[in-house]
This record gives C-alpha cells, structure tokens and sequence, in this order.
C-alpha cells in the first residue's frame, strides 16, 4: 500500500473541505481568477470565515495563498485581478511606503 505524502498547506485544505462536508464551514467563497484555487476568506479582524465587502478599496482584497495574486472581491463567489484603476491614490501612497 502507497503512502501518499501531503505538504502541510495541502493537508490544510483537506481538513477544510473535510469540516465544510460536515456543515461547520460556510460555503467555498469563490476561486482565484489565477490559479482556480478556491478560496475561505476570513475577516481581518476576528479571523471568522467571512467574504470582504464589495467595492470597498482595500477591504475587498485579498492576496491568494496559492499563487499570491492581489484580487479584489465583486460578490456572488467571483473575484478578479486587481488592476492599477482600483488602485486609489492612498492605496498608492501605501504601497510606496511599504
């Protein structure tokens, strides 16, 4: 018998999927618009499995731990790549000082 050998960020997602079958997680929140990674967002704040609110700037990003795309939420489940017009001139500001 094969023993199959999982990296911890896989095993992660197994764990995961395994607790939304059983109705302890909300629903998958989308996939990445790059990788088709799905995705569990969480709230900044208290860490709860929640989407971002949408067309809120900064608050609706999220960088995806699969391929590390900075997306930006839209609602429904759907997320797109974030582009230099969604970029305000204090998320501008930011980035150059980071």
């Amino acid at each position: 018998m094969a023993i199959e050998i999982l990296d911890p960020d896989k095993l992660d997602e197994i764990e995961e999927a395994e607790l939304h079958d059983t109705g302890e997680l909300p629903p998958i929140f989308g996939r990445c618009p790059v990788c088709n990674k799905p995705l569990f967002p969480r709230d900044r704040f208290t860490g709860e499995p929640k989407a971002p609110p949408v067309g809120t700037g900064y608050e609706s990003r999220a960088k995806c731990s699969g391929c590390g795309a900075i997306i930006c939420y839209v609602g429904g489940g759907n997320w797109r790549v974030v582009t230099d017009g969604d970029l305000s001139e204090e998320d501008r500001a930011k980035d150059a000082a980071s």
